[in-house]
């Protein structure tokens, strides 16, 4: 009986933590966000392993010798989060701690600037020919071009 209720707390627990971390079983829908660059770039599909070395700035210009500027969403935004999961890899923790030793050992120029919405990282990615971000699918439009598609588990 002891060990019937220890199970029954510990599967608790663990639907508990799933459900804190935005788990769900495989083949579960989520919501897309999309990473986008400049319309001008003249950068195509990219794998997910390469927009993370120009997320990382382990690649600093692009195939047109333009300067790669690099946009998070604030803290706070889901698809800020998905990001950091997907591409970085990183807790935002260890983002900020990533970036603050890449740009004293010189490993970047500047950090990535953070834009407040997906609106004002369309405009920022619109009027900056090096610039690469991300938005949520639905705010995709023609003033940007979408280069690589990541699934959002919910």
């Amino acid at each position: 009986m002891a060990k019937r209720l220890q199970f029954a707390l510990f599967a608790g627990a663990l639907v508990v933590a799933s459900l804190s971390l935005g788990l769900r079983p495989a083949g579960a829908g989520g919501e897309e966000v999309d990473v986008i660059v400049n319309k001008a770039n003249p950068t195509g599909d990219l794998p997910l392993v390469d927009a993370r070395k120009f997320f990382m700035g382990d690649k600093s210009t692009w195939s047109n010798g333009k300067r790669v500027t690099i946009l998070m969403l604030a803290q706070g935004q889901p698809e800020r989060a998905v990001a950091l999961r997907e591409i970085y890899k990183m807790s935002e923790g260890d983002y900020a701690k990533y970036f603050m030793q890449a740009a004293f050992q010189g490993k970047v120029a500047a950090p990535p600037k953070d834009v407040a919405s997906g609106a004002q990282m369309k405009q920022a990615i619109a009027d900056n020919a090096g610039a690469i971000g991300y938005v949520k699918k639905e705010d995709v439009d023609d003033t940007v071009k979408v280069i690589l598609k990541i699934q959002r588990v919910l």
